[in-house]
C-alpha cells in the first residue's frame, strides 16, 4: 500500500487578454525633411502578418489569478498559461522515492487547442535490494508516445543533490520567491526521502546524502576508511563484485578498480581531502616510471591523487633531455603540482628548448622556482633573438579603444591595455620577466597588460585570451586562458573585481572584435597576412583508418610562422606584400 510522507504543490497562471478590435494605421505619412523637402514615409508595418495565420491581436490585460484563467477558459482574444509542479515523498512496499512533476499547459490566441507538457523526474532508493535509481517520465499524459528512462546509479553521480538542483531550477521559475523559503521546502522534502529509508537514523549527525551513502555501504558490510565521504566522487567505483573479491575492503577494491598499488598509495588514501580520479597520479607514472613515482614522499604521492591536474604528454622530455636534466625538470613538475608554476609555461619551456637545442648548447639546469623563472627568461631572450621580427596585430580599433577604457574598482582605477607591437610585447615580457614577447605572431592569442595604477608600473597583470572561431557563425570568441604577475606568478585576490569586470567587457565588446592581421618586416622584408583556417587532425582512428579532423585558426601567409621553424629560419621564403612573387 503507497503512503504519502510529503506533498507540496505550487500552481501558476498566467493570462493575457487582448481586444477584439484593432486600431487602423495610416499607410503614408508627409513629413518635412531638410534635404529633400517635404517626402511620403510609408508607415506599412514591417511585421509579417501574412507568415501568422491567428492573426495580429492588440493588447488589453494581463492577469495571474486562477479566477481569471477559468473565466477566460473559453475565449478566444485571450492567451493562457497553466504550470503545476508537485513534490512528493511516497513510501510503498520495501521502496522509498522522491518525486517531482511538472505539469504546462498553454493555448495562444485565437488557438483551438491547449498544448500539454508533462516530466516526471524521481529518485528511488529500495531498502531491501540496497539499490538506488534515478529516472524519468517525459509525456507521462500520454500512452504511446511516454518516454520512460529509469536506470540503477552509484552514489558519485551525486543523485541527492542533482534533485537538489532540478527541484531549486523548477521552484524558482514558478513560485514567488519573495513569499516562498524555497531553500527550506527542498531541505524539508530532501530530509523526509532520507529519514524515511530504515537504518539512516544512525547517521543523524551527518549531512542527508552522506546518511544515506553510509547506509548503503553498512548494509554490505564494507569496510571503510575515516574519510570514505572524500572517495565517493571518483569514478569509476567499485562493484560488489570488486568488493567480494578484496574481502569487503573499500581501499583495496578501489585501488583494484584504478589499477593502483603500493602500500604508499594504500595510505595516501586513507588521508586524501579528495580524489575524483586516478589520472594525474597515472601520468606521472607514464612520465617519470612508476617504481620512481612509488619511491617519492607520501606527501608527494597524496598530492597526485588528491590534484586533477592538466595532463603532459606521455613522453615529454624523453629523447630531448639527459637524465640530469630530466632529474631537473621533475623538480619543476613537483612545483606545477603545487600550483606555484603554470602548465603554460612549462610547455613553453620545452618549445624553446627544442629551438634553442638546434642552434647552441642548452642544459635545463634549474630546479628551484627562482632558478626556474630566471632561465625561463633567459630562454625566451635567445628565443627572441632567432625569431625576431618588428609585428604589429591589427584589430578592430573601436574594440582596442574599449577594451583600453580605464576599470573603476573600490581598490582604485586599473588600466588595461590591449598589446599590439612587437615594442609593447618586449616591454610587458622585460617587465614581467615572462615569454610575453614570444606571442607576437601566435594567431589565436590576444595578449591584454593591465596595470594597477597609471603609468608604467611594475604592479601589473598578463593576461592571454584565447581567439576561436565559431564554426557555425564564422565569429570569433574570446575566452580567458592564462593571468599571470610577475615571474608568472599567481595574482592574490584584490585583483578578482577587475579581473571579473574586465571578462565582462571582453564579453560585452566580443563582437566588435572582426579583424585579425600582421604585419611586419623580417631581415628587411616586409609581410602581411590575413587570418584563414586549416584543417589538422585532432587524432587518428586505428580501427576504422580515419583521421578525426578540426578546423584551426591560421595566417594565410604561412611564412609569417615558418620563421619560427628552427629547421629553416634563414632559408624561409618570406614573401613581399609589394612584390608578386616569393623570395
Amino acid at each position: 500500500m503507497k503512503e504519502e510522507l510529503f506533498n507540496y504543490t505550487v500552481k501558476r497562471y498566467q493570462v493575457s487578454e487582448y481586444l477584439d478590435t484593432n486600431p487602423i494605421r495610416p499607410l503614408i505619412k508627409e513629413v518635412d525633411d531638410d534635404f529633400w523637402g517635404l517626402v511620403e514615409t510609408n508607415l506599412i508595418s514591417t511585421k509579417h502578418t501574412s507568415y501568422t495565420p491567428w492573426g495580429d491581436y492588440t493588447f488589453k490585460a494581463d492577469y495571474d489569478t486562477e479566477e481569471k484563467f477559468v473565466e477566460h477558459y473559453g475565449n478566444p482574444l485571450a492567451s493562457l498559461f497553466f504550470n503545476r509542479v508537485i513534490v512528493c515523498v511516497t513510501r510503498e512496499n520495501d521502496k522509498v522515492s522522491f518525486k517531482v512533476f511538472s505539469y504546462i499547459k498553454r493555448r495562444r490566441v485565437a488557438g483551438k487547442w491547449f498544448k500539454v507538457q508533462t516530466n516526471c523526474k524521481f529518485i528511488t532508493f529500495n531498502y531491501k535490494t540496497n539499490a538506488l535509481y534515478t529516472g524519468s517520465l517525459d509525456n507521462y499524459h500520454l500512452k504511446r508516445k511516454c518516454r520512460k528512462r529509469v536506470s540503477r546509479v552509484m552514489f558519485n553521480n551525486d543523485p541527492i543533490n542533482n534533485m537538489r538542483r532540478y527541484l531549486r531550477d523548477g521552484l524558482n521559475t514558478i513560485v514567488d520567491k519573495d513569499k516562498v523559503d524555497i531553500p527550506t521546502i527542498i531541505n524539508q522534502v530532501i530530509s523526509t526521502f532520507v529519514n524515511a529509508i530504515p537504518g539512516t537514523e544512525l547517521y543523524a549527525d551527518l549531512l542527508p546524502e552522506q546518511r544515506i551513502y553510509k547506509r548503503y555501504l553498512d548494509a554490505q558490510g564494507t569496510k571503510m576508511p575515516n574519510n570514505w565521504f572524500e572517495l565517493m566522487k571518483t569514478y569509476p567505483q567499485p562493484k560488489k563484485k570488486d568488493l567480494v573479491k578484496c574481502g569487503y575492503k573499500y581501499i583495496d577494491a578501489l585501488m583494484r578498480v584504478h589499477n593502483l598499488k603500493g602500500d604508499k598509495v594504500k595510505r595516501a588514501l586513507h588521508n586524501v581531502k579528495s580524489f575524483e580520479s586516478s589520472n594525474t597520479f597515472t601520468n606521472a607514472c607514464e612520465i617519470f616510471g612508476e617504481k620512481f613515482i612509488l619511491n617519492q614522499p607520501d606527501e608527494f604521492i597524496q598530492l597526485l591523487l588528491e590534484k586533477s591536474q592538466t595532463l603532459f604528454h606521455n613522453n615529454i622530455g624523453k629523447w630531448l633531455l639527459t637524465k640530469k636534466e630530466f632529474s631537473n625538470f621533475f623538480e619543476i613538475y613537483k612545483l606545477f603540482q603545487k600550483g606555484l608554476i603554470n602548465y603554460n609555461v612549462i610547455d613553453d619551456h620545452f618549445r624553446f628548448y627544442r629551438l634553442l637545442d638546434q642552434m647552441e648548447p642548452v642544459k635545463w639546469t634549474s630546479r628551484t622556482h627562482d632558478e626556474f623563472v630566471q632561465e625561463h627568461y633567459d630562454w625566451s631572450e635567445k628565443y627572441n633573438h632567432y625569431t625576431n621580427g618588428d609585428f604589429t596585430r591589427i584589430y578592430n580599433q573601436e574594440f582596442v579603444d574599449k577594451v583600453n577604457e580605464v576599470i573603476l574598482t573600490k581598490d582604485g582605477p586599473y588600466y588595461p591595455e590591449v598589446l599590439t607591437t612587437s615594442k609593447r610585447y618586449n616591454n610587458e615580457s622585460s617587465f614581467q620577466s615572462n615569454c610575453v614577447k614570444t606571442y607576437i605572431r601566435r594567431i589565436d592569442s590576444l595578449l591584454i597588460s593591465m596595470r594597477r595604477g597609471q603609468g608604467e608600473t611594475e604592479e601589473r597583470a598578463s593576461i592571454e585570451y584565447r581567439i576561436t572561431l565559431c564554426s557555425q557563425d564564422n565569429v570569433f570568441e574570446l575566452e580567458r586562458v592564462q593571468t599571470l604577475g610577475k615571474r608568472n606568478d599567481r595574482l592574490d585576490e584584490s585583483w578578482d573585481d577587475a579581473l571579473i569586470k574586465l571578462d565582462n567587457k571582453i564579453d560585452q565588446y566580443e563582437d566588435l572584435f572582426d579583424t585579425l592581421q600582421i604585419e611586419g618586416e623580417f631581415k628587411h622584408k616586409k609581410l602581411f597576412s590575413d587570418w584563414g583556417t586549416k584543417e589538422v587532425t585532432r587524432y587518428s582512428v586505428t580501427k576504422t583508418g580515419k583521421d578525426l579532423t578540426e578546423m584551426k585558426l591560421c595566417w594565410e601567409n604561412n611564412s609569417i610562422m615558418e620563421l619560427n621553424s628552427y629547421n629553416n629560419y634563414n632559408l624561409v621564403p618570406v614573401h613581399n606584400w609589394d612584390d608578386e612573387l616569393p623570395l
